[in-house]
């Protein structure tokens, strides 16, 4: 089974430096596969640029080359998905005259996918791996000499299977990352022939009925009742509140 799991971390002005550079390559990257997409006949390319073509064709590329292999292709990867939902949306008919993907005018996130990541078991630090080119690039225009990423949080210490890792752009000396993490099945219970079954309704949260006793029995009605008091109120303060601005001369009352 996997999991997800977002959290924030503070980071230091190199790390910061690091992994914001991968984020610009990583849009670097999207933006020139998608205009290779937009453009491919212009190009000379005999076939449409599919996620095989182009995560061999761009290995060469500067930008490919400032991120990890695997990073590198999981980029290419997204932006074809992204195009092959433009194409159902147009076919379907889901979205009139749908957009196709556009290009990227910031950093994006980068993926960190299970090669690229070292975590030791009952450990709150992973390790992962940067490319060559990036450590030298890194090395030469900012004196940073780091030859790995070491993130460390205590959510890493039950992770024994990391699969993903998603890093977004710092900001304010921090990163938001969201972890993909497997763990094992939990045990199903034997079937003991008593069951619950739950109907969900619009007058009462639930209808229940009990196969053990034969029972039926009705919950949330006291919740609904709160939930239509204060939906009730909610409207009142807000009725006095633009009432209150409206006089103060405000054209557009604010909520």
């Amino acid at each position: 089974m996997l999991l997800s799991h977002k959290t924030s971390i503070k980071i230091s002005q190199e790390y910061s430096n690091i992994i914001g550079h991968m984020c610009y390559a990583a849009s670097k990257l999207w933006n020139i596969c998608n205009y290779e997409r937009r453009h491919y006949k212009e190009l000379g390319l005999e076939k449409y640029p599919d996620w095989y073509y182009q995560k061999k064709a761009h290995k060469g590329n500067l930008w490919y080359k400032q991120l990890p292999s695997q990073t590198a292709q999981e980029t290419c990867k997204q932006l074809d998905k992204a195009w092959k939902s433009f194409y159902v949306l147009k076919k379907t008919g889901g979205i009139k005259d749908p957009n196709p993907p556009r290009f990227k005018q910031g950093n994006i996130p980068v993926t960190y996918m299970q090669m690229g990541i070292r975590h030791e078991k009952g450990s709150d630090q992973l390790r992962l791996s940067l490319p060559k080119e990036l450590k030298s690039y890194m090395e030469e225009t900012y004196g940073i000499h780091e030859k790995f990423l070491y993130l460390e949080n205590k959510i890493f210490r039950n992770m024994d299977h990391i699969k993903q890792l998603r890093i977004y752009p710092p900001e304010n000396g921090k990163y938001d990352l969201i972890v993909i993490y497997e763990i094992e099945e939990p045990e199903q219970l034997s079937q003991n022939g008593h069951y619950l079954s739950i109907d969900l309704g619009l007058h009462n949260l639930m209808t229940c009925y009990d196969s053990g006793n034969g029972r039926t029995f009705i919950l949330g009605r006291k919740y609904l009742s709160l939930e239509r008091y204060f939906h009730k109120e909610i409207a009142r303060v807000q009725s006095v509140w633009y009432a209150q601005q409206s006089e103060r001369g405000i054209k557009y009352p604010k909520s």
